[in-house]
């Protein structure tokens, strides 16, 4: 490896977003030849496999120079500055500011370097993409990400994102049109836009909502082909987006709700901001404005005291919305959170089989929803080897000659098997 830098990235999109930049902060200051582990600790299972992960790293490179940093730096620096090869620990406020790895280059002998803040007390820094120094690609991908924003400011009682990213900030309206011009002209034909709680976007000022930037973004770019959203909060309403989807067909019909739960005791013990009925409501105005949106969700099971009953409630939700694209993730103790100190924690055998039983029901419905698309001509981003995915976030084959990455293709779906293989012929 010669004056390369690798960059291993866990968890959430924002995290990808982030490595980019984190790549060009190593490459301004001169940083080369190391290995950056990019953390997430959203559950203890997040935090332990990055952990295992540096333990390989480690193994396979007894000799190279290792930067940790992410959610797992922030939460358990004293775990990672304690061990060999580590170069730096960066925390989430750290991580994205010149100003640190120019210290490394500067001082190599002082390491380790532990460069980790209390977000809480000082959240991290807007990054403002603003000059042509900031600009960055996303190697290897067909669909550009853009941070609206970071942080959150609600206190679920089983999540420590907030502890390890700081309360809510908002990007300028001036940075998040840089990003999506600067992709553009990249030859990107998606735009994602993420955040920690994209729904909180502009909450700080009157002025701003996620509404209003996704108008702008719009409107100011018309070349640009598809604009997608990342997670949503139920407890927010979106009305004028789903109208917005009704005029706009770049605004791609595919949502992924931040649910955690279909029962109201468990949402309630959860902390969360919604009820049964709101995501019920919700996932109804989504197929009202296209009725053939993908909705997917997230979905906690084994929640501490979640009894059968209450699992069924969820059970039952996710069949009455049809939430054909689910995350289901057994409930991990979190150390540091009001859930890990709650009476009757799930036995993990019950946690196993509830997970099973969700994700059996969530394969299901998928079929069921990509069943409904055979026959139907399909406008498809395709990624490599001839895949890629429809607007409603169906992953397809296509079959025939060989198409070239990053080119949007019309093909019909015309085999659907319950292994979810989706195979479309080009029209």
């Amino acid at each position: 490896m010669k004056n390369q830098i690798k960059v291993i990235t866990f968890g959430c999109r924002l995290n990808i977003f982030e490595s980019e930049i984190i790549k060009k902060r190593l490459s301004k200051a001169n940083i080369f030849n190391v290995i950056v582990l990019h953390t997430c600790a959203i559950t203890a299972e997040a935090e332990r496999q990055a952990k295992q992960q540096f333990r390989k790293i480690l193994k396979e490179n007894p000799s190279t120079p290792i930067i940790i940093t992410g959610c797992s730096a922030q939460n358990s620096a004293d775990y990672y500055k304690n061990q060999n090869n580590v170069l730096a620990v960066l925390g989430n406020k750290e991580k994205l500011v010149q100003k640190y790895y120019d210290e490394i280059s500067e001082n190599p002998d002082k390491a380790p370097f532990v460069f980790v803040g209390d977000v809480l007390k000082n959240p991290p820094e807007q990054i403002e993409i603003k000059t042509k120094d900031e600009l960055f690609t996303f190697d290897g991908k067909t669909k550009a990400f853009v941070q609206i924003q970071q942080g959150c400011n609600n206190r679920c009682s089983y999540c420590i994102v907030p502890f390890t990213r700081g309360k809510n900030q908002s990007f300028s309206e001036t940075s998040i049109l840089n990003q999506c011009k600067n992709f553009i002209k990249k030859g990107y034909k998606e735009i994602i836009l993420t955040g920690v709680d994209i729904s909180a976007y502009g909450s700080e000022t009157k002025n701003q909502s996620l509404f209003n930037i996704v108008k702008k973004i719009l409107d100011n770019f018309p070349t640009l082909q598809r604009l997608r959203l990342s997670s949503l909060d139920p407890a927010k309403s979106y009305d004028q987006i789903f109208g917005l989807m009704k005029l706009d067909s770049r605004l791609m019909p595919h949502f992924h709700l931040s649910i955690q739960a279909g029962d109201d005791k468990v949402l309630s013990d959860m902390r969360r901001r919604h009820n049964r009925n709101d995501i019920i409501t919700l996932c109804k105005k989504i197929r009202k404005a296209n009725k053939n949106t993908a909705i997917g969700a997230d979905i906690i099971v084994g929640f501490p005291d979640e009894s059968e009953k209450e699992f069924k409630n969820t059970y039952n939700l996710v069949k009455k919305c049809k939430i054909t694209h689910l995350h289901v993730f057994p409930y991990s103790v979190r150390e540091g959170t009001k859930a890990a100190s709650m009476k009757n924690q799930i036995p993990e055998s019950i946690k196993k089989e509830r997970s099973l039983k969700l994700r059996e029901l969530g394969k299901k419905l998928k079929y069921k929803f990509i069943k409904k698309q055979k026959g139907k001509i399909q406008n498809i981003l395709v990624e490599n080897n001839n895949n890629g995915y429809t607007e409603n976030y169906i992953f397809v084959k296509i079959l025939g000659k060989p198409i070239s990455s990053n080119t949007i293709v019309k093909a019909k779906i015309i085999k659907v098997d319950k292994d979810l293989n989706v195979i479309a012929k080009l029209v």
